[in-house]
This record gives structure tokens, C-alpha cells and sequence, in this order.
């Protein structure tokens, strides 16, 4: 339960008031990179960083394009499939289960090889093409009965603010439809279910994420003597997602909180991004049977745009009103700049002359040093209290972390099989443990072309708190995952 705790606590942290989603749990979600690679790729546990060639392998080490002795047109098709159950923690007996699915191009391109002859400098290679780097698809769907109430944080954020100072995408429209109140002028808020804060209020949710990020890329590498390859690649990645969120409490039939009937919150927005990156890798070949690897991720800059708008129906009774006040934000727009991380990565391995291969590598990266710059689009340093606090969350939150990618490929004359293992360390500070992930898969290969299909399942365990309060209960919703992914490439040579 400690890790659980943990990892949820970060999951709604310092929402910014001129922005929408710039949270530590936002930064931390555009720089992670979780790529489906192509099916041998993926059915060899991302386990190909030192084998090269293989074009998404080469999304992370770049000196794998000089590997390829012919030239090359690679597509992948992929998808995931997940089965979920979620519950509060507070109230178990009320467990949703359902599943959602998700079709996507995990790459597609080209490697053009060119052969030197009378030279040392064997190769010398390019390649263009498409990597999808993260699939953010999740559904988020729950109910039971807690204690709390999310007007509990709209009066907390609330707090020593006029009714003219309130945020016009919650608190203000608390005010508006009477779900905070302030009787006293005080400016100390109140709710309904202040009436009676030890009534479990039956809450439910059912939201929607949808897009990823993607990554267009062109590289160059050159081959040694068939010694030393060293390659580079220039990056531009895409972000855009777009999130639904449909949240519900009410009173039910008991008349728990005196007035309160029910309340609706409802929340859209529309991130899109782009920027720029490096990546330089190495691999030297001591034999023709070892490759050791080495490769360097540049920090990207992406230039981002929130697109949001709210809208929340509260519907209470007394003396004065008798259904529901409807109040609906306008709709914003923000522009900001995320940095993401360095990150590091070596890798091993060992080709066992045609009959296959073993391949291990590890990545580090320093989530701690991502960091928003809230001064673009004109901003200046109007900003600069809610950039330094969201950042100061960031590097208090995360910490370093390795990702383990283990596997192998067996021949069989025309065909190949694969198995591999993936270990995901956890990036938030106060939790070290790793996350497993089993691959499996299958390919044939002929002279002019080949065709593979991998697999992938995991089983991640997931947390979402619906609103964050620091005085009153904060419900907790766990997610148990069971995942599964799959990939079909076909490549021609010529």
C-alpha cells in the first residue's frame, strides 16, 4: 500500500492558475518515452539497443544504422489491449472493470545503405522515418462511497480570495453555482457538506485520454572497419492529446447532506507540442561475435499549447432554489515550454554466429531535472512564483531511474523465435521498486524481405486521486492493469 500511496500522491500536484495541466505528473508524462518499436524489437524485450540493424533499435542508438548492408522500407502495425478494475481503496466492494483498446503506427521508413569500397569507412548509411515514442490512451472509470467531497478543495483553494480573485475554471464556478459560499465575508468558504462531513458521498468518474508522442527523425552513421560505428540522428518530436473528464457526486436517496442533490464537473483540454533533440550513439566490436554500445539522448525543448474549458452543474434545494445552477468556464488558452532530461544508456551483445543473439542494455535517466519555462508566448515573469513552485515539486518528487531490457533471438533457418524481459524502475523519488514487462515473438526472414510479430504483457498498477485536499479525507481510486500488446512489421530490402 506505501508504494501505491506515493505513487498517487503525485499524481495531482500544484495545478498552475494561468495554465491547465502543468503539474509535476504532466512533466513527467511528456518526457517519458516508451516506445512499441517494431515486433522483433518488442518480442526480444527492447532488448536490441547493442544488436543493430533494427529501425526502431536505432531510435535509440543511432549507430545501429550503420549496420545495414542493404537498404531498407520497414512498417509496423501495433495495438493495445487492456482489462481493468478499479476501486476507491476506502470501498473495495464496489469494483468497475472494462477494457479499451488502441490501434496505432509504431514506425514506419527508410535506410539507405551505401557500400565503400577500397575504403576502411565500410558503410556509410542514412535514415529517415517515424518512431511513435508514448500511447497515452487510458480510461479512467470508477464509483463507491467516501468520505469527502471535492468541494472540500474548491473552499481550501478558495481560502483568503475574494469571489473576483477565484480561479474561473473551478473555484469561481463553485461560487457561481452555490457549491462554495461564504456567508460570513470572511472569506472563509463553505459547502453543503460541511453539514455533515462524516456521510460517505457515492462519487463517480469516467474519463478519457486519447493521443501519444511521436518522433520524426533523420540519422547518419558510418561503420569502421567493421569496428567501430558511430552514428547521430536529429529529432523532432510531435505531442498532441486530448483529455474528457465527466465527474459526478450525489446524495442518492438517503438525503445524507442537507440541500445537496447532486453535482457535475466536467473538464476538456487539448495539449499539442513540438521541439527538437539529438542522439549520438557508439558500438564498438572487439570480435565479431560482441558489440558493446553506448549511446546519449539530448534534453528536448517542446513548446507547448493548453487548450481547456470547464463547466460544473450544481444542483441543491432550499428556500431560495430548487435544481440545478449550470456554470461554465470560457475557454483558455496557454503557452509554455517543458525541458526534459538527459538520458544515458550502454548495452551489450553477443551474436552467436547464425545461430542468434543475446542483447542487454540499461537507460538513466534524471527525471528530477525536468523543468517548465513559463516566460514564452510574451508571458515574461508574470509568472514566475507558479514556475518556480511547480518546479520546486518536480525536483522534491522525482528522482533517477534505469530501465533493464533483457532478451534474445533463436534461428531455425528461415524462422526466429524470441523471448525477453523489460524492468521499469519507478521515477518517484520515495519508490525504488521495478515494474516487469514479459515479451515473446516470432518472424521469418528471406533474402528480399521479412515479416515479424511480437508480444508484450504487463500488469501496471496504476493510482488516480479525483482531487486533492490537504484538511479533509482524499479518496484514493486503485487501478489494477492487465495489458497487452502486440506488433506485426514487414520490411523490404533492396
Amino acid at each position: 500500500m506505501k508504494r501505491i500511496e506515493i505513487l498517487i500522491t503525485l499524481l495531482i500536484i500544484l495545478l498552475a492558475a494561468p495554465a491547465w495541466s502543468q503539474t509535476a505528473t504532466e512533466a513527467y508524462r511528456l518526457s517519458v518515452s516508451e516506445p512499441l518499436g517494431t515486433a522483433r524489437n518488442l518480442g526480444t524485450g527492447n532488448s536490441m539497443f547493442a544488436i543493430g540493424p533494427d529501425f526502431s533499435a536505432i531510435g535509440s542508438n543511432p549507430a545501429g544504422i550503420a549496420g545495414y548492408w542493404k537498404s531498407e522500407f520497414t512498417i509496423t502495425l501495433g495495438g493495445q489491449f487492456n482489462h481493468f478494475s478499479s476501486s476507491f481503496t476506502e470501498d473495495r466492494s464496489q469494483a468497475t472493470e472494462g477494457n479499451y483498446n488502441n490501434f496505432t503506427l509504431p514506425n514506419v521508413g527508410f535506410v539507405l545503405s551505401s557500400q565503400q569500397r577500397k575504403s576502411k569507412w565500410v558503410t556509410s548509411n542514412w535514415a529517415v522515418g517515424y518512431n511513435r515514442m508514448a500511447e497515452y490512451r487510458r480510461e479512467t472509470n470508477y464509483s463507491g462511497s467516501t468520505l469527502g467531497s471535492i468541494t472540500d478543495s474548491w473552499s481550501e483553494n478558495a481560502f483568503g480570495l475574494s469571489s473576483e480573485e477565484l480561479n474561473g475554471f473551478e473555484e469561481g464556478l463553485a461560487w457561481q453555482s452555490g457549491a462554495i459560499y461564504d456567508f460570513e465575508e470572511d472569506r472563509v468558504y463553505e459547502t453543503d457538506y460541511n453539514l455533515n462531513p462524516e456521510y460517505k458521498l457515492l462519487k463517480l468518474e469516467k474519463s478519457t485520454l486519447e493521443g501519444g508522442k511521436s518522433e520524426l527523425f533523420l540519422g547518419y552513421a558510418a561503420n569502421y572497419d567493421n569496428k567501430i560505428l558511430f552514428g547521430a540522428s536529429f529529432n523532432i518530436p510531435l505531442v498532441n492529446y486530448t483529455e474528457f473528464r465527466e465527474y459526478v457526486e450525489t446524495d442518492g436517496t438517503e438525503n445524507g447532506i442537507p440541500f445537496f442533490n447532486d453535482l457535475q464537473y466536467n473538464s476538456y483540454i487539448n495539449s499539442t507540442g513540438s521541439g527538437i533533440n539529438g542522439k549520438f550513439g557508439i558500438t564498438f566490436k572487439p570480435s565479431k561475435n560482441l558489440n558493446i554500445s553506448a549511446a546519449a539522448h539530448t534534453p528536448t525543448k517542446l513548446f507547448m499549447t493548453d487548450n481547456y474549458n470547464t463547466s460544473l452543474s450544481y444542483d441543491f434545494t432550499d428556500e431560495n432554489n430548487d435544481g440545478p445552477i449550470l456554470a461554465e468556464s470560457p475557454y483558455g488558452s496557454f503557452r509554455y515550454a517543458l525541458v526534459t532530461p538527459w538520458s544515458l544508456m550502454g548495452g551489450i551483445g553477443i551474436i552467436a554466429g547464425e545461430q542468434g543473439f543475446i542483447g542487454a542494455s540499461i537507460k538513466w535517466t534524471d527525471y528530477s531535472a525536468m523543468h517548465f519555462d513559463y516566460s514564452i508566448g510574451g508571458n515574461g515573469n508574470y509568472y514566475d512564483q507558479e514556475q518556480q513552485e511547480v518546479n520546486q515539486a518536480i525536483r522534491a518528487n522525482y528522482s533517477s531511474s534505469f530501465d533493464i531490457n533483457l532478451g534474445g533471438e533463436f534461428v531455425i533457418r528461415a524462422f526466429r523465435l524470441r523471448g525477453g524481459v523489460s524492468l521499469a524502475q519507478s521515477s518517484y523519488a520515495d519508490d525504488k521498486n521495478f515494474d516487469p514487462s514479459y515479451h515473446a515473438g516470432i518472424g521469418f526472414r528471406a533474402d528480399a524481405f521479412y515479416i515479424d510479430f511480437g508480444y508484450k504483457y504487463a500488469t501496471p498498477l496504476e493510482g488516480y486521486l479525483p482531487y486533492e485536499t490537504n484538511t479533509t479525507p482524499q479518496p484514493l481510486v486503485q487501478i489494477d492493469n492487465n495489458r497487452t500488446t502486440i506488433a506485426g512489421t514487414i520490411g523490404l530490402k533492396f
